[in-house]
């Protein structure tokens, strides 16, 4: 049933070629990334695979940031390790880039959060050195443009959030609260003493605010719920409204899906990152990918990267595994002691051998998760029109949730910006005339999003998708930037980069249902891949770290986990 919808989608969604630029609206949009076509290759017109004499120590199957870190840790320890990656590039959605002229920008995921020790440990590991100084996302980082009124820095400004209804900072208040009351996990997740959010939507927990507030007797809080109680703006019969707009953006851009979807222990441990400081890079969090790319290049006995080559299965054996993958349009076969699984887990009881037959708790779980496909539009514009903050969520009078999220200002980071000695002037404009925006625009059923437009042909798909999320900014951000500035956005080009599969919705018992079932071991292969947790960096490098550590526990029964360690053995 998976791999006649997964076709479906194919037939109907994926149709375009892998750098398919077309002039619209004047200007050229060019889109790159993988599609659905790169989960199923063409079958090889030869039978008997072409066998790599070269035993591994570990195969690892996905070279975004949980394969790569994966990667990492195994050759510290002098395993030898080969990285299938199906796509043309490494590090998945954390991916950046450069262009013609010398400019850094964001093509996926855009930032990492504050992290724990061991998080935070294995940052500076994988070649973030110092990332909480180097690397900080300078204030106002987070802006709300809704329905025509722009709320600078709402979350760090107090007068801003004070403007705004008290459901705002009723919400901030509480979240806080409530991670001080041990109700938010952390890595991992499923470890977590108290998983009481896991068993709610984020929906629902939102509504539950008022009265969870009610509850608290400390003065702060009284004090918020007080105002709330005698703001005019409050709907009574739907206090959290407003917030829940917000939140609704939120979900989709980060967790994949609907707030009523969503895991309100996810969206907890998420969005308390907007709280706190942020890190990024002129490339976004391409620097974590482009970091370990060095590093494991910088190793040749010990690790061989392979990209455009499609995992399509997986065989275990008593003490290796065979691993089959197409490249070039040819079979292949390489063997492993042990494999790390850090492709999208849904595609896992496909690709290994028996798991449906074996473990068919753990494919069942595997087969029920849910994806959306992420576009991400970098706009390439003459100028710098806009400097007022790092990211603008949108969210228009007349929303629809196939609208774009928010844009985040592509050159916020850029080093070119100068201000003062030592500290970079984020409002200042850099001195040359290439400004860019980068556009988020999920989407959670493509296949049915398609079938809903009879008139559009699937040809034009990816640059409909680009058009409907550059006139919408146009539309929405234009006036504002008209207004205060007096300029206009003044378009050169577009790149869409998509992303298929690549947000995993983080459904309610995730967590205390389905993560410790999902991550258990299959034979010789180790799961490594985010979808154990949340559609994060953090995630990532973490479990990659964790399924290394697993292995090389399983190499060497004498090998002790490093001090920070925090990831449960197998």
């Amino acid at each position: 049933m998976q791999l006649i919808r997964l076709l479906k989608v194919v037939s109907i969604f994926w149709v375009v070629s892998l750098c398919s630029p077309v002039i619209a609206a004047n200007y050229k949009i060019t889109i790159r990334g993988g599609d659905d076509l790169s989960f199923i290759p063409k079958t090889p017109a030869q039978k008997t695979p072409i066998t790599d004499k070269t035993k591994y120590d570990v195969v690892v199957i996905g070279g975004g940031l949980a394969g790569l870190s994966s990667a990492l840790f195994l050759s510290d320890k002098e395993k030898k390790v080969l990285v299938l990656e199906k796509e043309a590039q490494f590090g998945g959605l954390a991916s950046g880039d450069t262009d013609k002229r010398g400019i850094r920008y964001n093509r996926g995921a855009a930032y990492w959060a504050e992290a724990g020790e061991e998080v935070a440990t294995i940052l500076q590991h994988i070649g973030l050195i110092n990332f909480k100084q180097t690397y900080p996302i300078h204030e106002p980082i987070d802006s709300y443009l809704w329905n025509g009124k722009f709320y600078e820095g709402f979350w760090e400004h107090a007068e801003t959030l004070n403007s705004m209804p008290a459901s705002f900072a009723l919400f901030k208040h509480e979240l806080e609260m409530e991670e001080k009351d041990g109700l938010i996990p952390g890595q991992p997740f499923e470890e977590h003493k108290n998983l009481e959010l896991d068993k709610l939507s984020t929906s629902e927990w939102l509504k539950s605010l008022p009265a969870r507030m009610a509850a608290r007797k400390d003065d702060e809080s009284k004090k918020i719920y007080e105002h709330f109680l005698s703001d005019s703006r409050i709907d009574k019969k739907d206090p959290m409204r407003d917030v829940a707009m917000l939140v609704e953006l939120y979900t989709r851009s980060a967790l994949g899906g609907q707030p009523d979807q969503v895991s309100a222990a996810a969206f907890g441990n998420f969005y308390l990152a907007e709280f706190i400081p942020r890190y990024t890079s002129p490339n976004g969090t391409g620097e974590a990918s482009l970091k370990m790319i060095q590093t494991l290049k910088g190793r040749p006995d010990l690790v061989t990267l392979k990209n455009q080559s499609t995992v399509t299965k997986v065989t275990n054996g008593e003490k290796d595994a065979k691993v089959q993958f197409v490249n070039s349009g040819k079979l292949h076969e390489v063997t492993g002691t042990f494999v790390v699984f850090a492709a999208q887990l849904r595609f896992a009881p496909r690709i290994l051998e028996g798991l449906t037959e074996k473990s068919p708790e753990q494919a069942a779980a595997m087969n029920g998760l849910e994806y959306s496909h992420c576009f991400v539009h970098v706009v390439r514009v003459k100028g710098h029109p806009y400097r007022a903050s790092y990211d603008t969520w949108v969210r228009p009078a007349d929303y629809k949730d196939t609208d774009f999220t928010d844009v985040i200002l592509g050159r916020w980071m850029d080093p070119a910006i100068k201000g003062y000695e030592g500290m970079r002037d984020f409002k200042t404009h850099p001195k040359d005339n290439f400004g860019i925006f980068t556009i988020y625009h999920n989407f959670q059923h493509p296949d049915e999003w398609m079938q809903n437009r009879q008139d559009t042909i699937p040809e034009n798909h990816y640059q409909m998708a680009a058009k409907m999320a550059v006139d919408g900014m146009l539309k929405n951000i234009g006036p504002f930037i008209k207004e205060k500035w007096g300029t206009k956005i003044d378009i050169e080009s577009v790149e869409t980069n998509r992303w298929p599969y690549s947000l995993m919705v983080v459904k309610p018992g995730h967590f205390s249902k389905l993560a410790k079932i999902m991550r258990k071991s299959y034979g010789q292969v180790f799961f490594a891949n985010n979808n154990l947790g949340t559609p994060s960096v953090e995630e990532a490098v973490f479990r990659g770290h964790c399924a290394a550590n697993n292995i090389l526990k399983k190499f060497d029964g004498s090998f002790k986990n490093e001090d920070w360690y925090n990831c449960p053995l197998e």
